[in-house]
């Protein structure tokens, strides 16, 4: 497990690409399973939301960010790195949540000092370059267009997400 561990951070890095990870569909099950349960866990931290709207939110955020990446892959021809590259988004977001439930707990839930704010941002950005990394290794395209992707399917997941809760 710690080899995944450090292959995950070689990717953060941007030391190794998505082709790197195995491909193996138990792994990728766990990586969804321990993604799932970290950011549930993270949103019930920093929120004051009940476990339903926690899992209600992660769930549409995590299969609406699956759907369109299965979605984007397949148009380009590339769908049989999917579940490599979706191992690598999922694992990497799990070293990520981790960074920020760090800070999270280190700089409060109720008032973010400003330095916590901008270790949030940096994160913020630095999850969006490596998913960009991710999808110009993955897909065979121009950095500039992986980041282009990124954050499309950031915004959607996230805007899926929303509606669902906002009912």
């Amino acid at each position: 497990m710690s080899q995944i561990f450090l292959l995950l951070w070689r990717l953060c890095t941007f030391r190794a690409g998505p082709d790197a990870m195995p491909a193996n569909n138990t792994l990728l099950g766990l990586i969804i399973s321990l993604n799932a349960l970290l950011s549930v866990s993270l949103y019930l931290l920093v929120n004051t939301a009940t476990l339903l709207k926690a899992a209600t939110l992660v769930s549409v955020s995590m299969a609406g960010t699956a759907g369109l990446v299965w979605l984007i892959m397949n148009l380009m021809e590339m769908g049989n790195r999917f579940p490599q590259t979706l191992m690598a988004l999922f694992g990497v977001d799990i070293l990520i949540t981790l960074l920020t439930g760090a800070v999270a707990m280190v700089t409060g839930t109720e008032e973010i000092s400003a330095a916590g704010a901008s270790l949030l941002t940096l994160l913020m950005f630095w999850n969006l370059a490596i998913f960009a990394f991710i999808f110009h290794r993955a897909l065979n395209i121009h950095i500039g267009f992986g980041f282009l992707l990124a954050l499309f399917v950031v915004i959607f997941s996230i805007a899926m997400s929303q509606a669902a809760v906002s009912t």
